[in-house]
């Protein structure tokens, strides 16, 4: 790849105008060295298992809300040390080890696929509600239930009107509900 860098014109005129300054990045002791990303510092299994146990401690019925879930993730960052996106996969991953439902994650699916029945026509029919609430309602494998349908409800309701989109009304209208 070779990159024009032009300069502008100088302001007197009695000088020559400059040559274009051509920057050949193929050579290698010409390309830009990107600095090293520092490697994490190892996490303690004293710390892991202590956290695991927290995990273990604050779930109940198999069932891990978004405010529980909220709850481990800042709990995780501060016994930990890592940073949030690595706090809420180990959260993920234990979740799973103890076969609970994991809310956060589910509102997230249905959030995508909210966004895949409306973003062309910003409305949302009665098949494509429904189809919404049974992909994330139903039993997944290695889970022991499926999200509570009355907060997927409030989702889509709330999702609704966060992004003004239309749902039947009546026999013949489309509004905002």
């Amino acid at each position: 790849m070779t990159l024009k860098i032009t300069v502008p014109p100088a302001l007197p005129k009695d000088e020559p105008p400059l040559k274009p300054y051509i920057l050949d990045t193929r050579r290698p002791e010409r390309a830009v060295k990107k600095p090293s990303v520092p490697l994490a510092e190892p996490v303690s299994d004293d710390r892991l298992s202590a956290f695991h146990r927290d995990i273990a401690d604050n779930i109940s019925n198999a069932y891990c809300d978004s405010a529980t879930f909220a709850k481990l993730l800042r709990q995780g960052q501060n016994m930990l040390g890592l940073d949030a996106r690595r706090v809420h996969a180990i959260l993920s991953m234990a979740l799973e080890r103890l076969h609970a439902v994991n809310e956060q994650a589910l509102l997230d699916e249905l959030d995508a696929l909210l966004h895949v029945f409306t973003d062309e026509d910003k409305k949302l029919d009665k098949k494509n509600r429904i189809d919404a609430l049974q992909s994330v309602c139903k039993v997944r494998p290695g889970a022991k239930k499926g999200m509570d349908p009355a907060i997927a409800e409030r989702f889509i309701t709330d999702f609704c009107r966060r992004n003004a989109v239309k749902e039947r009304s009546g026999l013949w209208g489309w509004k905002v509900l």
